[in-house]
């Protein structure tokens, strides 16, 4: 019997809010819609886990209630939390610690979510590339670490036959992903990163050697409900 782990990238958060971590109205729509296609393909996962964000959590709520999987019980923990993202972009930019200063840049390029995204990417790679660690609380190498410390474990507990649901960010799933395929680390969990659909369900499968990847950024039930969102 197969042991298999389906990773889900949490339904779209609250960008440009003053609360980030909270699920958005389409957001709620993405998980509710990605349970009831697990519910019509009689889909029945043995565990769920799921990082401590809010969005974690908010997106479990969400895909139960859609697959009518109330009696589950749901394991959170922190080890699949996304990187921090308040802490990526005021390393880059000490200034943009006053959110006002931040939109205030992003409003002036008449283009504020690209131009977001593209200081973003810049903040990414000063972050990973390591010679400014001193900044951070958590660097680059350690996320890194967390978060194969994360796959590890969760590999060693999948029982045969057993099928684990686990809620987290695209930036850990990207990760798992980078590890899996052997790729250039930085480049390739960057790209990987940037494709990941809100709800995308990527599928593990563990055996002897440990986890390898079926599929990555599955999005059939977006497609279905027309709400593809990458933010």
């Amino acid at each position: 019997m197969t042991r298999s782990v389906f990773l889900v990238r949490h339904g779209q958060a609250s960008f440009g809010k003053a609360d980030y971590d909270q699920l958005s109205p389409i957001g709620r729509q993405q998980a509710r819609a990605l349970g009831e296609s697990f519910e019509r393909r009689e889909f029945r996962p043995d565990r769920i886990v799921c990082g401590s964000m809010k969005r974690h959590q908010q997106t479990v709520a969400e895909i139960m209630a859609g697959a009518q999987l109330e009696d589950l019980e749901v394991d959170s923990d922190p080890a699949w939390n996304e990187l921090d993202h308040v802490e990526v972009i005021t390393g880059y930019k000490p200034a943009y610690r006053n959110m006002l200063v931040l939109k205030a840049d992003m409003v002036r390029t008449l283009r504020p979510r690209a131009a977001f995204e593209d200081m973003f990417v810049n903040a990414i790679l000063r972050w990973a590339g390591g010679e400014h660690d001193g900044d951070y609380r958590e660097t680059f190498a350690a996320f890194t670490d967390r978060v194969a410390g994360a796959l590890d474990g969760l590999a060693a507990s999948v029982e045969e036959g057993e099928r684990v649901l686990v809620v987290s960010s695209i930036g850990v799933i990207a990760w798992v992903v980078t590890r899996l395929l052997g790729g250039q680390t930085d480049p390739t969990w960057r790209e990987l990163s940037m494709a990941g659909y809100n709800t995308g369900v990527t599928r593990l499968q563990i055996d002897r050697s440990g986890p390898h990847l079926l599929t990555f950024n599955e999005i059939s039930h977006l497609e279905i409900a027309r709400l593809l969102t990458h933010r």
